[in-house]
């Protein structure tokens, strides 16, 4: 055995339990039913076997006898057949339905693991391998588990009825039928190992291929892909993916074939002896015409029962590997989400400020240089606060930072004093507009609700919000009015002008009653008197709370409190504009820069 197999088979006692968890959260009736199905399944057919045997004694015999003294036995083989039929049925139906509820429980998990981790696991191409992995392949494996458990259970509870049967026609058939089980077991274990390792060694090919899809068939992409005639690129790129992807999968089948065939002949030339032996010893006199009848087809259905407990066997490895998977996926968001809890907050007036950076330093994932380094920042309540620096100086980074989208490497964090906690809601103390803010494909009211989901049916705070950022006008006009679709995707629904998205998304930031507003670049898209426009709106609907602002043109943030400037992720200067000005330092530099006439932009 090799050595992945033999940890799946250390660790299928974990998953087995995480599968009946799951089950059992999912879908407890279906699965009783599935197994009450399989018993009554197995009963049927151990009385099929015996009154089969009776009903062919009775004939054989010749004994003068009617049709009605048969009678007991053809209503036990009617009754057994019809019990057997309706089992099926109701077994075959409730396992339909219990792949979606187990399917809607492992998604869920995945998805509530996902969008929990902190923004910094994303920029791990490991992460998004593992979350591909468990989305397309675990999330219907504890189905598949429950499945091969009660395939197996049927086949045991059926091998035995049958073994019971074929011990009272020759002992030693039952031995030698057995065995045939033994090469099957080989193969389903290996194969299993074989198709985990393919589809894990495939998932970076996989996971370009799925993009390159959405890119095709996605509306936001439909633009560019047609006015640079990209498409033809593209679906080539995507076909040489799943056509590498195809031949991944074509060499492990082959491998899986071959060991199946093998397995399958050494069976078949087991369960073809045993049939001779019987045969040979009714030929003898040691067995009667009707044991050796009910025999052969006792042998059979005993090779079938082998089978499918072989079959259940490499299906529960199969799953069991895959179920690892998903667990470890799992415990890898919770663990992520461990991080030591608040002490006791410091008072309003302590003297730190809003929010407070010390010394903070942060590298991203895979990065061989910091994005922050030695970083010290305060912010202070009720006052507006600017960012500027070229692009990539790291601006935007310490954004997301004190957003509590992600955590410094070194350094603190304090908010009035206190250490920030991502156990709980970072968002209660941020609102954020982002330069590339999403745009929910949802009604205006949700696009607006959504920035504080406790409040999300609250239609006269919506509605105010959209008046505050002059945004009611556009949406109460629309078919639907706040109920409309913002994306012609769906019936009846429209899209924005990039101006109005401003707006939605000011709208939901307002809706969101925090202390600190985080405005990063939002407005890079507009004109630079809409993109003023817009500031000062911010800076007026949001004048008693604290705001943070990243723009790239200086015009927008000659006004603010404090103005900060960074060069290669450090803090090289930072006072209000004049005295900055007065510095002749770098942020002097920049200024007169993009106030030169030939700058549309200049203030």
């Amino acid at each position: 055995m090799s050595k992945g197999a033999d940890r799946s088979w250390r660790r299928f006692p974990a998953n087995a339990r995480l599968a009946a968890i799951t089950l059992r959260r999912a879908a407890p009736r279906e699965y009783t039913l599935v197994l009450t199905a399989s018993a009554l399944s197995s009963l049927a057919l151990l009385a099929l076997l015996l009154a089969g045997r009776e009903l062919i004694d009775e004939l054989s015999l010749a004994r003068p006898t009617s049709l009605g003294a048969l009678t007991p036995v053809l209503a036990v083989l009617a009754t057994a057949t019809a019990v057997g039929a309706l089992s099926s049925a109701v077994q075959a139906e409730q396992l339909w339905l219990l792949g979606y509820l187990v399917e809607q429980e492992t998604t869920g998990g995945i998805v509530e693991a996902a969008a929990s981790v902190p923004l910094a696991e994303f920029e791990s191409p490991d992460f998004h391998d593992h979350l591909q992995r468990s989305l397309r392949q675990a999330v219907h494996r504890p189905w598949e588990l429950t499945q091969a458990f009660s395939q197996l259970a049927t086949a045991v509870f059926g091998g035995a009825v049958i073994s019971i049967v074929l011990v009272t026609v020759e002992p030693l058939l039952l031995p030698a039928l057995l065995l045939a089980g033994v090469p099957a077991a080989w193969a389903t274990t290996r194969n299993s190992q074989s198709l985990f390792d393919a589809i894990q060694a495939i998932t970076p090919l996989s996971r370009e291929r799925q993009y390159l899809q959405e890119v095709l068939t996605g509306r936001q992409e439909a633009k560019e892909v047609r006015v640079f005639g990209s498409a033809r690129y593209l679906r080539g790129r995507y076909d040489d993916r799943y056509r590498r992807e195809i031949v991944a999968l074509r060499i492990v089948s082959r491998l899986r074939t071959r060991r199946a065939s093998v397995a399958g002949l050494g069976s078949t030339v087991v369960v073809v002896a045993a049939l001779i032996a019987l045969l040979a010893l009714t030929v003898r006199g040691r067995v009667s015409v009707a044991d050796a009848a009910i025999g052969a087809v006792a042998v059979q259905q005993l090779a079938l029962r082998v089978r499918g407990a072989n079959s259940a066997i490499g299906s529960i490895q199969e799953a069991s590997l895959f179920l690892d998977d998903y667990a470890e996926f799992l415990a890898r968001a919770r663990g992520l989400l461990t991080i030591p809890a608040l002490g006791p907050s410091a008072t309003a007036d302590s003297g730190q400020g809003l929010v407070r950076l010390t010394d903070v330093w942060f590298t991203y994932p895979g990065a061989e240089q910091p994005a922050l380094r030695r970083v010290n920042l305060t912010i202070e309540p009720g006052k507006v606060v600017a960012l500027v620096g070229a692009n990539g100086s790291g601006k935007t980074t310490l954004a997301k930072l004190v957003c509590q989208l992600y955590y410094p490497d070194s350094g603190s964090i304090t908010w009035r004093g206190a250490p920030e906690d991502a156990d709980g809601e970072p968002a209660p103390r941020v609102s954020a507009i982002f330069q590339d803010f999403t745009r929910y494909e949802l009604s205006g009211h949700d696009n607006i609700a959504l920035g504080d989901p406790e409040h999300i049916d609250d239609e006269a705070r919506v509605a105010e919000c959209a008046r505050a950022a002059n945004a009611d006008k556009f949406l109460t006009s629309l078919p639907d009015g706040y109920r409309t679709f913002l994306s012609p995707s769906f019936e009846g629904g429209t899209d924005l002008s990039v101006g109005q998205w401003q707006r939605v998304a000011m709208a939901r930031a307002l809706f969101r009653d925090t202390p600190l507003l985080v405005l990063d670049e939002p407005t890079a898209a507009l004109d630079p008197n809409a993109e003023r426009d817009l500031i000062d709106s911010s800076k007026r609907l949001f004048a008693n709370r604290a705001v943070l602002v990243i723009s790239h043109r200086f015009a927008n943030v000659v006004d603010a409190d404090h103005i900060y400037v960074l060069d290669e992720g450090r803090i090289v200067e930072h006072g209000t504009h004049e005295e900055l000005l007065r510095c002749a330092g770098h942020y002097a530099d920049l200024y007169h820069l993009q106030a030169s006439p030939f700058d549309q932009g200049a203030p």
